[in-house]
């Protein structure tokens, strides 16, 4: 690897695993009223490291340097508004695992990232808030990113986090985890964003590659150190770690040794990891109690499909059971979505294009490649190939990443 592309690769890394830390450190000298001069601050520091780097090489603790250079810089933006500036509580060093590897718990929960996370989560927030501001501080996304994995256009994602900012700022939050009885009241925003963070890890909505199996691997973290604290432990806890870890068993299937997408029946072979698999089960049973939510549903689908690559009748139906509980108990286009794609295994192509008809005006799925995608399948399964290279063409132009775009665009002259 050439020192360019390690600089690169280096502040990739720094970017995505370590900019919500460093916000994080920051923050705690200033509060989260002032959010914008620790994000501008750690901007800095990586443009500098851009800027260095390249000449003078790698520090041995590219981390620390980050967060020093960030330090100094907040400390003079703060110098031109207040004449004095607290002294800097550096955070520890952190190293987000690999899937794989088990989740380093013991009492965590006030880590940076967490407590990043809860502070976002601020009770004077709307939960559009708190999960949009969570999103774009906690987890490093661009706006860009928010707006795709909230369905939402980018506007009205920049208008919401300027709302957010400016309350945090009237209400003059500080950057703490809340006392044990007010926890409940932000783990709902806190499970969502972290839901939102494994989904841009599983199906990236920017770059070159397909997933970022390094978002993927931070949520099961964060999860399972909510988890293991008796504040933040709950049944559906539970549930939202066991998807992640389903979900997660099937990411290296998902592509080649090229890096293109391999569809779910062409990936006969390709075995879910047995570790993930057997941790996943472990929470699953652990989540099991009185309560049915959403997340037990989803993550008994994830399982269906990460035993199988293609499956068969029993596993079909099982799973159009699944999704008409969960469209019961959470309505929403993108569940329809998935059901349609079940009744399809269940009924066939022609009864499953009935039941997506009502979904093509559902302004949400005018942006969603898999709408298009659902549609031309069907299209070709009752040999309507002309209207399904069409509906792939469509989806192709929606596609978010190259390997969504070149599989869809080979679909579409399959179909001639």
């Amino acid at each position: 690897m050439s020192p360019a592309t390690q600089v690169q690769a280096t502040l990739e890394l720094a970017f995505r695993q370590w900019s919500s830390g460093l916000v994080a450190a920051l923050a705690r000298r200033v509060g989260l009223g002032r959010l914008d001069l620790a994000e501008d601050a750690v901007q800095f520091a990586m443009l500098q490291a851009a800027r260095t780097w390249g000449f003078h090489g790698i520090p041995e603790q590219p981390r620390a340097w980050l967060l020093r250079v960030a330090a100094n810089r907040l400390t003079d933006l703060v110098r031109q508004r207040a004449p004095e500036v607290p002294e800097e509580d550096s955070p520890p060093e952190e190293t987000p695992g690999s899937l794989e590897e088990p989740t380093r718990y013991a009492a965590e929960l006030p880590d940076d990232a967490l407590r990043l996370l809860f502070a976002c989560c601020h009770p004077a927030l709307s939960r559009e808030m708190q999960v949009t501001l969570t999103l774009k501080v906690a987890c490093g996304f661009s706006v860009r990113e928010v707006a795709a994995a909230l369905l939402a256009d980018e506007p009205t994602v920049a208008q919401r986090l300027v709302r957010a900012k400016r309350t945090l700022r009237t209400c003059q939050a500080t950057l703490e985890v809340p006392a044990p009885e007010a926890l409940p009241e932000r783990l709902g925003a806190v499970g969502s964003a972290l839901y939102l963070l494994f989904n841009e890890g599983y199906e990236a909505s920017e770059g070159h590659d397909l997933s970022r199996s390094e978002l993927c691997a931070e949520a099961l973290r964060l999860a399972e150190v909510l988890l293991s604290h008796p504040g933040t432990a709950t049944p559906e806890g539970h549930a939202l770690a066991a998807l992640f870890c389903f979900r997660a068993a099937r990411l290296p299937g998902r592509v080649d040794a090229r890096g293109a997408f391999v569809p779910q029946e062409a990936r006969e072979g390709a075995e879910a990891s047995p570790l993930l698999m057997a941790r996943g089960l472990r929470h699953l049973r652990a989540s099991m109690g009185q309560v049915l939510t959403p997340l037990h549903l989803e993550a008994e689908i994830a399982l269906v499909h990460a035993k199988t690559s293609a499956p068969g009748p029993e596993d079909s139906a099982r799973l159009l059971v699944l999704y008409d509980a969960l469209l019961e108990l959470r309505p929403s286009p993108i569940v329809a979505l998935g059901r349609v794609v079940a009744l399809g295994r269940v009924r066939g192509p022609a009864a499953a294009l009935e039941a997506l008809g009502p979904l093509r005006s559902e302004r949400v799925l005018r942006r969603y490649p898999y709408r298009f995608a659902v549609e031309g399948m069907l299209l070709e399964q009752v040999g309507e190939r002309s209207r399904a290279a069409d509906c792939f063409r469509q989806a192709a132009a929606l596609a978010r990443t190259p390997p969504q775009r070149e599989y869809l665009l080979a679909r579409a002259r399959a179909c001639g």
